[in-house]
Order: structure tokens, then C-alpha cells, then sequence
């Protein structure tokens, strides 16, 4: 059967996505932020980032580990930060601003497949989950490969199995099974495509990157309530609005409450916080030549 995939449609499509939940992810920003800090921390010491660098990170969405890696790298150093979204991109530079990063950040719409950056050399290259939703990974990895100097460092992030990664499949299963969703098409990415370490390990050797290093990470998310992180996902899930679009606000309420109850009868704690272990998977590896 011919796919009928069309790579540059797809990535239409996420930028489209990704501006539309912009404003809320500007709200969920700082509750994300208090789990994702453990992984951005992470991915600085293992792309060995040190003040003074020249850092690109692929990506950002809304600033991340783009400004982590600011604060290491301080005013003699540059950090690049490019995404697809616009609207994204636009938060991440208030973001930016109120920490006052803003000389040491430059922040640049671009597809991480066709980024023009032949005239820059960059001591590392970060992307935070990232990864998986580019429709030609080779491409992309083969221009951050050119992006570093030699001896260069990449250090990235991606998600694991759906099953480990509760903050996005709790909530994708729910609305899944409520609806009677089929599974979506083989091949096309999704947070989960690069769960598989040993595809990503390939991808990177394809791409002509040596000294590879593959770990996992924990990444903890904490809500107040199940309601919360039912809010959380409403706010922040473009595939969720879509698939919803269609029903009423009765259902859409009834599912979203379900959500919130599952939440808290899996993940409930005894102070009554929702807590959620993620696993992320981080890469790290060396330009040589």
C-alpha cells in the first residue's frame, strides 16, 4: 500500500498546532517547568556547555533549554534558538526578556530540516523532545551535525514508551477510547515514535555522530488536582482540541472529567497531589570530524 504521508503537509500542520497552544502553554509554563528543569539541567551537563559557547538549541518552543543554557554560557557566550512556531517563539522571547536574556538569546523561526547555518560553528546543538515529530530525522540530524565545530557536542531528549510517559498518553488514551479512535497511520511521527533507542542510535550514526551515550531520565510532573491536570491538558494539546472539535460541549465536558478522574484514582497522592513519573531518554554525542 502507498503511503500517502506528505512530510511538508505534517509540518504545516505543527506549526499550525503548536500557535494555536501557544497562549497555553504561556500559562502552564511555570508548573511544566518545575519538572521539566531536573532534564533541561541534564542535557546542559551532557552536551558539556560552558561559558563563553556558542549554543544552538532546535526546538525551543517556548525557550527550553535555550535559557538554561543562557545562564551557563552568561553575556561572552550566544545561544540560537529556533522553532517552527511563531507564537511560540514570541512567548519564549518575553520569557527571555524578563530574565534578562535577551543579548544573550536569539531567537529565529526555522524548520529544523532546511536551517541555514553555513556560516556558523557551534560548540553544542540541544533539542528537548523535539526529535520525534520531524518527519525526516535524517535530514535534521545531518544539518546539526554540520552546525557543530569538531569535537562538538549534541545532547537531546525524547520521550519513551507511551505506557512511561503519562502526562501526554494518560489524557490521548481517554479521549482515544471515549471516541473509538483508530491508532494513527504507521510512520507517522508522534511523541513516541523514537521510544526505540536503538532507532535512534542509527539515526545518529547515519548522520556521522561518534561517542554515543544513551540514558534515561526521570521527569516528575506535579498538578493540584486531577481537575488541574485535566485543565493542564486542555490548555496544552492541539491533538486533543482536534479530536474534540466535532463533539459536543456536554461530551466534551463528560470526557474531559473522566480524564480528571483518572488522573487522581492512578496518580493521586496522599497529600492529594497529582504525580506523575515520566521517562525521557537522552542522547548525547560528539561531532568528530
Amino acid at each position: 500500500m502507498t503511503s500517502t504521508f506528505d512530510p511538508n503537509q505534517f509540518k504545516m500542520g505543527q506549526r499550525q498546532n503548536w500557535d494555536s497552544v501557544a497562549e497555553g502553554w504561556k500559562q502552564w509554563w511555570d508548573a511544566f517547568e518545575k519538572g521539566a528543569q531536573r532534564l533541561s539541567n541534564r542535557l546542559i551537563e551532557l552536551a558539556k556547555i560552558k561559558s563563553g559557547q556558542r549554543v544552538l538549541d532546535i526546538a525551543t518552543g517556548i525557550g527550553e533549554p535555550a535559557i538554561t543554557a543562557a545562564k551557563i554560557v552568561g553575556t561572552s557566550g550566544h545561544v540560537l534558538a529556533t522553532d517552527i512556531s511563531t507564537q511560540m517563539l514570541g512567548i519564549a522571547k518575553e520569557r527571555a526578556a524578563s530574565l534578562g536574556l535577551q543579548d544573550i538569546i536569539e531567537f529565529k523561526e526555522s524548520d529544523a530540516e532546511i536551517l541555514d547555518l553555513s556560516d556558523s560553528a557551534y560548540d553544542a546543538v540541544l533539542c528537548r523532545w523535539g526529535l520525534m515529530l520531524m518527519p525526516n530525522l535524517d535530514a535534521a540530524l545531518s544539518k546539526i551535525h554540520d552546525s557543530l565545530i569538531s569535537g562538538g557536542r549534541f545532547a537531546a531528549a525524547v520521550w519513551a514508551d507511551a505506557p512511561k510517559v503519562p502526562i501526554i498518553s494518560l489524557a490521548a488514551r481517554i479521549i482515544s477510547e471515549q471516541l473509538r479512535m483508530p491508532p494513527p497511520p504507521a510512520g507517522v511521527p508522534n511523541p513516541f515514535s523514537l521510544a526505540d533507542m536503538k532507532k535512534l542510535e542509527n539515526h545518529l550514526v547515519k548522520a556521522g555522530f561518534s561517542d554515543l551515550q544513551i540514558e534515561t531520565v526521570n521527569v516528575t510532573f506535579e498538578f493540584a488536582s486531577g481537575e488541574d491536570y485535566s485543565q493542564y491538558c486542555q490548555a496544552v494539546s492541539a491533538s486533543a482540541r482536534i479530536a474534540l472539535s466535532k463533539e459536543t460541549e456536554e461530551r466534551t465536558e463528560t470526557i474531559w472529567i473522566k480524564v480528571a478522574e483518572e488522573a487522581a484514582r492512578n496518580y493521586e497522592t496522599v497529600n492529594g497531589l497529582i504525580r506523575m513519573d515520566n521517562e525521557s531518554i537522552c542522547v548525547a554525542a560528539t561531532r568528530s570530524i
